[in-house]
């Protein structure tokens, strides 16, 4: 008899990848460095700009 069973791996972003609005560089950030709204990452984050400084609100996201 076979005891296989599914499972599931869990992932945890480590950056995200960004171009800066106001400095136009593209840019990367760790992932504990951005604050999100809530725990739904789907409710919008921000954090600070590593080249220019300026706060960049996000909107929508890709996951890769």
């Amino acid at each position: 008899m076979n005891n296989w069973v599914n499972y599931t791996i869990i992932t945890r972003p480590s950056y995200i990848t960004f171009e800066c609005p106001f400095c136009h560089e593209e840019v990367e950030v760790n992932f504990d460095e951005v604050d999100f709204k809530s725990d739904y990452w789907g409710d919008g984050a921000w954090c600070d700009c590593p080249k220019c400084g300026e706060e960049v609100e996000f909107d929508d996201y890709e996951y890769d």
